[in-house]
């Protein structure tokens, strides 16, 4: 895949897990990690809004982890 169509792809990933119920987003997550991940590798700019998408995300992740924790 090019630069360009990996964009796209993370784009409409990133649709999906908006309009996507936070427990059925997993696997739209990890493709779109997947995703970001060959874009940078590339070398490419990423646009502000899925850096944004990603920083949410694993915001999520990271709270998602202190939710089991007994206080």
């Amino acid at each position: 895949m090019t630069i360009e169509q990996l964009i796209e792809r993370a784009c409409l990933l990133e649709q999906k897990i908006r309009t996507t119920p936070e427990m059925a987003r997993s696997d739209f997550q990890h493709e779109f990690v997947r995703v970001m991940s060959r874009i940078k590798a590339g070398g490419a700019r990423i646009p502000a809004h899925l850096r944004r998408t990603e920083e949410v995300l694993f915001d999520e992740l990271v709270e998602n982890q202190f939710d089991n924790v007994p206080v």
